[in-house]
């Protein structure tokens, strides 16, 4: 474990030892509004978090699924070594699916933490500061269940961790980019659509997204009662953003769309974290979930509002890199988005590994970001 010079924040002492060793200012400073999207309201050093030293726990506020202003909770690394002129470039790494519960997310999860310090330790170890946002509802700071998969939120969680590690932490550039994988790619992306508009005052600089979950809302809509169109392994996903769904927004009720079977499912699914998915279903396939078709007017339309990736407006260059092998979110969805991008004039890069999805990263997807970051957002 690398030795690190700075010091640690621990409550109110903490914070004074910090400010004296110039790296961390009181969170006062983030905003005159007691509820501005991009507030910290807490900072804390984690400790040794996935054999990482150096880590700072920060919660903040944002902007939920309805609109609503909401407390959310992730973590902050800074390289190693002197800031450069200007600040450390800051890069927004969005998480894979972890769950919909409060102890699913960067604080508590002990698989996402495993799977995330690699990330971290590789963005920190090419001169980026790196924060990661739990997203709303996956940790002990906000209110769940989290609403998977929505776009918006997800944006704005990302966003809004970059204005709060700013306003607390000393030496960050207003230059970020945003990266992410599967889960954290569908929401890497909806970030670059709202970067610009949401937070103008920091200078967005582009989008990486390792197999991007996306286009779903035009599968779901096919789903009835006794019809297998999902496979198995999509069980636990699909009744996440059912349970996602039916929380965060108004426009459809999903219960009358579920089987007595599939509204216990839901419900579960809804506070529990991903491992926990397999014995919930007990291998029952995504059809038993549903009493009727999803394919009305009425759901499809709330779907498509919840959880499109938007394909226009993207504030920055785009990589997209997908596994040939990889059967959660299967390759064709991807080429359906990399269409929608053409079509809405948005330009991307696009590389695939021969790999699947849960060794995207480590057969060179990871190097595929890195070479992209150093391009479009330079380390130093």
């Amino acid at each position: 474990m690398r030795s690190r010079r700075y010091g640690v924040v621990v409550g109110l002492l903490s914070i004074i030892v910090a400010l004296l060793a110039g790296l961390v200012d009181t969170p006062a400073r983030a905003s005159t509004s007691v509820d501005s999207p991009g507030r910290a309201i807490a900072v804390s050093q984690s400790g040794d978090w996935g054999g990482l030293d150096g880590v700072y726990r920060l919660t903040y506020l944002t902007t939920d699924a309805r609109g609503a202003v909401v407390p959310a909770g992730g973590i902050v690394r800074l390289p190693d070594g002197p800031r450069p002129d200007g600040g450390w470039p800051v890069i927004s790494w969005a998480h894979g699916t972890s769950g919909l519960g409060d102890e699913c997310g960067l604080a508590d999860s002990t698989d996402l933490i495993r799977s995330t310090a690699p990330v971290v330790e590789a963005l920190t170890g090419a001169g980026y500061a790196v924060v990661a946002t739990d997203y709303i509802g996956l940790g002990p700071d906000s209110l769940g269940p989290h609403a998977y998969l929505h776009s918006r939120s997800e944006a704005t969680a990302v966003i809004d961790m970059v204005r709060a590690a700013r306003s607390v932490i000393i030496g960050l550039s207003r230059s970020w980019a945003a990266a992410g994988s599967s889960q954290g790619g569908h929401a890497a992306l909806a970030a670059g659509h709202h970067a610009r508009t949401y937070a103008p005052e920091l200078d967005f600089r582009g989008t990486a997204a390792l197999a991007p979950a996306s286009n779903f809302e035009d599968l779901i809509p096919l789903m009835r009662p006794g019809i297998p169109l999902l496979p198995r392994a999509m069980s636990g996903p699909f009744a996440a953003i059912l349970a996602g769904l039916s929380a965060n927004q108004r426009d459809v009720d999903v219960t009358s769309y579920l089987s007595s079977f599939g509204k216990q499912v839901v419900a579960e699914v809804g506070r529990s974290c991903g491992p926990e998915w397999e014995s919930i279903l007990d291998g029952a396939r995504p059809d038993k979930l549903v009493s009727k078709s999803l394919g009305d007017d009425a759901f499809r339309s709330a779907l498509r509002s919840y959880m499109e990736v938007p394909a226009a407006d993207q504030g920055g260059p785009i990589l997209v890199v997908h596994g040939l092998r990889d059967v959660t979110v299967p390759i064709p969805m991807t080429y359906r988005l990399l269409s929608e991008f053409r079509e809405a004039g948005t330009d991307y890069e696009f590389e695939t590994i021969n790999t699947d999805h849960t060794d995207l990263r480590a057969d060179g997807g990871m190097d595929d970001v890195l070479r992209f970051l150093e391009r479009v957002i330079p380390s130093g």
